[in-house]
């Protein structure tokens, strides 16, 4: 089981909110607000990279959980004198050629 650790992105989050209401109430010209735009900008950014580790992390964590599952149910078909699915790099209806 793995942790989650959320914080990182409430934190953007909740800065981008302050940042963004700051520029919104602006009168020009305001250095301040042009400041928080920049600062705005750099939390999306940094968000964006977060989000992004965020789901590379679980991508694979599902796919490795995918592959625990299919080894134990091959192992139990094999048991039980089953068959264990073949594995396949390609597809079998297009990329296979046709025998013949």
């Amino acid at each position: 089981m793995s942790t989650w650790d959320l914080a990182p992105i409430r934190h953007h989050v909740r800065d981008l909110g302050a940042w963004l209401a700051i520029w919104s109430a602006r009168s020009e010209p305001d250095a301040h607000a042009r400041r928080c735009a920049n600062h705005a900008i750099d939390a999306i950014d940094a968000l964006l990279r977060d989000l992004h580790d965020l789901r590379a992390r679980l991508v694979a964590e599902i796919r490795a959980a995918d592959d625990a599952s299919a080894a134990r149910a091959d192992a139990l078909l094999h048991r039980r004198g089953g068959f264990a699915r073949p594995r396949r790099s390609r597809c079998a209806c297009c990329c296979n050629p046709a025998p013949g």
